[in-house]
């Protein structure tokens, strides 16, 4: 897909900030320093999604226009530099947008592969159960294992989540494919 068709169409906090063109939406959700923003762009192929080093600098809900959806860039759980008061807003946000939000049609959960599931990731699951949403659980950072802690964690991810695993390199590029291939079973062009 060519980058000009991938472009930021809003950052919001609040529904009437929302795009209203009703196409599908997938949203990205993970912990603020999962790699999020490196997947994003590793999937589209551009920078459209900041990258930076110090965690949490996604404090809005962006919406970014692929060709005929929106990719969700949701603000990160975890670990965030910014006052309790900031945190509580993108966090009441990203939960109204979760639970109303009705062109949603499922989230790629992001999780560095080297850490176990927490709360929150067992959270996200129960959110897409009960709403009868598609998830996908992506394992980053995989090049950072050798072989044989790569298979290993893949094996206890799955064992975790009952579900199969994403294991990719943003920086390798290394999976990438094949979660491409999952998206676009979903109906949606990437």
């Amino acid at each position: 897909m060519s980058p000009k068709n991938n472009y930021l169409v809003a950052s919001a906090l609040t529904p009437v900030e929302m795009p209203t063109d009703h196409q599908s939406e997938l949203a990205f959700l993970g912990r603020s320093n999962a790699g999020k923003s490196s997947l994003i762009n590793a999937l589209t192929r551009t920078k459209m999604a900041h990258v930076s080093n110090n965690p949490g600098k996604t404090q809005r809900i962006h919406f970014y226009r692929m060709k005929n959806w929106y990719l969700v860039d949701l603000p990160g759980y975890g670990y965030a530099k910014v006052p309790k008061s900031v945190r509580d807003q993108f966090g009441q946000a990203v939960e109204g947008y979760l639970m109303s939000r009705q062109e949603l049609i499922g989230g790629i959960l992001i999780q560095d592969i080297r850490r176990d599931p927490q709360l929150e990731e067992r959270t996200v699951l129960r959110w897409a159960y009960e709403k009868n949403l598609f998830i996908a659980v992506v394992g980053t950072k995989i090049d950072r294992l050798n072989k044989h802690e790569q298979k290993m964690r893949i094996e206890e991810l799955q064992d975790a989540y009952k579900l199969d695993i994403y294991p990719i390199s943003s920086r390798t590029g290394e999976g990438i494919d094949k979660l491409k291939d999952a998206i676009k079973g979903l109906g949606l062009t990437i």
